[in-house]
């Protein structure tokens, strides 16, 4: 458990920060694990009730813009960020929609590490990492990428 806080922006040498955020920078590209997943209706409900919806609509309706992002994995797996910081914020979200997403769907997603950038804050140093994740319908079309940002301080 140690491990994974090890290093990270406080305390930790100017020249081990570098090289941690060098590492990071080097890991721009990684693919993480592929998953699969189905739009089930009880896990549509679940969602809708956490958002204050009480209308699951019927099977045919589009699920909600963010849903998706129940299919994300969080903290994003990728070893290389562990050892910058001791803990993960979420610096953002954007979704872009290109083709509808019903229940009964199965999406395939990857979630790739597309941009790092280090910077010095009031609290310390940190790595803001850029994540895309494109979610793949039966068809082979993109139907949702979601782009997060999250930091690593």
């Amino acid at each position: 458990m140690a491990a994974r806080g090890a290093g990270g922006g406080r305390g930790v040498s100017g020249a081990d920060w570098d090289q941690q955020l060098a590492d990071l920078v080097g890991a721009v590209g990684t693919r993480l694990r592929e998953r699969t997943d189905t739009v089930e209706r009880r896990h549509l409900e679940d969602f809708l009730a956490a958002v204050d919806e009480v209308d699951p609509g019927s099977a045919d309706d589009e699920v909600p813009p963010t849903y998706v992002a129940c299919f994300l994995d969080e903290p994003p797996p990728l070893p290389e960020a562990w050892a910058c910081g001791h803990g993960w914020l979420n610096g953002g979200d954007r979704f872009e929609h290109h083709h509808p997403v019903r229940v009964g769907d199965t999406l395939t997603s990857a979630t790739r590490l597309v941009d790092v950038v280090g910077k010095e804050g009031r609290s310390g140093r940190m790595a803001i990492l850029t994540f895309e994740t494109d979610f793949v319908d039966a068809e082979g079309r993109t139907a949702v990428r979601h782009v997060g940002t999250r930091i690593r301080r």
